[in-house]
């Protein structure tokens, strides 16, 4: 991984947590507590929604598959 992805990977992460955070608590002092609630949780599963396509989805996790490769 690159250093490139990682400042990328990193103010992605920032955003997931500060902006629905943020929103929140914006809402809350001026009255609109429910409406924070849901733009917090909608703004975290985007954001778990987006870890997971574009960084999880992509990888290929399997076990070993040669056929040469003997059984334990």
């Amino acid at each position: 991984m690159d250093r490139s992805q990682l400042v990328t990977g990193g103010l992605l992460l920032v955003a997931i947590v500060l902006v629905p955070g943020l929103a929140k608590y914006a809402l809350t002092q001026i009255g609109y507590a429910s409406v924070g609630t849901v733009i917090w949780y909608g703004g975290y599963g985007v954001g778990v929604l987006l870890v997971w396509a574009l960084w999880l989805r992509p990888l290929e996790i399997t076990g070993p598959n040669d056929p040469g490769h003997p059984e334990e």
